[in-house]
């Protein structure tokens, strides 16, 4: 089976959706698919970066995009007919898909806005809202299968092996990849203040963020603390923590499924919906958004949490329980051949 994934990845836009249909691509590939990916060129991309892990890509030069005008390009630069087209892309739509359909037999999307006319046989999104079972009702064909909630979170094989003991006053800081509001350098301040408590921490970036050179500088005199650039070692990261001071998205359920307790900035408005309701059930805290961060607010909160195990074991254990250990990303490769071979 050949599978084609359309996803981008942008200073702008972040590293999200390149990075979960790398996850499913590599599972795919286990089970025998040749996967290649569509990228567009622009500021943060991560086409380098998915050609040294081994994937074919086709990269897009438009502007602005356009989608029929990115359809014919695409379309013109395929050398392969594709059982499946993965599209994880916001500005994306029924439009796109459609298009696709004369060199793509069947189409999956993976979304979390659910604001657009869809056309496809799959969706999958991972998010956890009350109303999720609604939200794309008049949106997708009738003959479409949901994926709904953190039951189908795109997870790397690491979340379901990886172990470690919490360490007291560990921190894991993470913003995504490339954190275009630069709230890792005002986390960075925060922990200056807090030196004296004796706080150490695991600092991720990911390859495209902009600030890495500022941000190298500004941990030159924080010995107990780390900076990992594109770690493959999330995970264990994770499980290593006391704490997680974050961003929303995926991290939401990566984080979850480790039992980790989280404070997280909303970095984007498609995460505040989620993030709230997580925080209504106990499953992590809200800080508010990224314009609203200031280094004393960090060192404020993380001060008060980090001086509460009994309640950080509580938010811990509340997000463990909302991603189950043997669902995720097997479970989405299930349902996705399912769907091919019985079509």
């Amino acid at each position: 089976m050949r599978v084609l994934f359309r996803a981008d990845a942008s200073i702008a836009r972040g590293s999200g959706h390149i990075m979960r249909c790398l996850t499913l691509a590599k599972a795919l590939q286990q089970r025998g698919a040749v996967c290649d990916f569509a990228c567009r060129v622009e500021s943060g991309h991560l086409i380098a970066w998915l050609q040294q892990q081994g994937f074919n890509v086709i990269s897009l030069i438009s502007e602005p995009l356009n989608e029929e005008h990115e359809s014919q390009l695409l379309l013109a630069a395929l050398q392969h007919d594709y059982r499946l087209l993965i599209v994880d892309h916001y500005q994306l739509t029924a439009t796109f898909c459609q298009l696709l359909r004369q060199r793509c037999q069947y189409v999956m999307v993976i979304d979390d806005l659910a604001n657009r006319a869809l056309d496809c046989e799959l969706l999958l999104d991972q998010n956890l809202l009350p109303d999720q079972h609604l939200r794309y009702q008049g949106l997708i064909p009738a003959h479409c299968r949901t994926l709904l909630g953190p039951k189908f979170a795109l997870l790397r094989d690491e979340f379901y092996s990886a172990s470690a003991t919490p360490l007291a006053n560990h921190l894991l800081i993470s913003f995504g990849g490339s954190d275009a509001d630069n709230l890792t350098s005002i986390a960075i301040n925060a922990l200056v203040m807090l030196k004296p408590r004796g706080i150490t921490a695991d600092i991720v970036i990911g390859a495209n963020n902009p600030w890495r050179a500022m941000l190298q500088r500004q941990l030159a005199n924080l010995p107990d603390v780390q900076l990992h650039i594109q770690t493959t070692s999330m995970a264990t990261l994770m499980r290593k923590a006391r704490l997680m001071l974050g961003a929303g998205g995926t991290t939401h359920w990566e984080r979850s499924i480790c039992g980790l307790p989280g404070l997280v900035v909303t970095v984007a408005e498609n995460q505040q919906a989620t993030t709230a309701y997580l925080n209504k059930l106990g499953a992590c805290v809200w800080l508010g958004q990224a314009a609203e961060m200031s280094a004393e607010f960090f060192a404020e909160q993380l001060c008060y949490y980090l001086s509460q195990p009994a309640l950080l074991d509580e938010i811990g254990l509340r997000a463990k329980n909302l991603v189950p250990d043997n669902a995720g990303t097997p479970l989405v490769v299930e349902q996705i051949l399912n769907v091919v071979a019985n079509r």
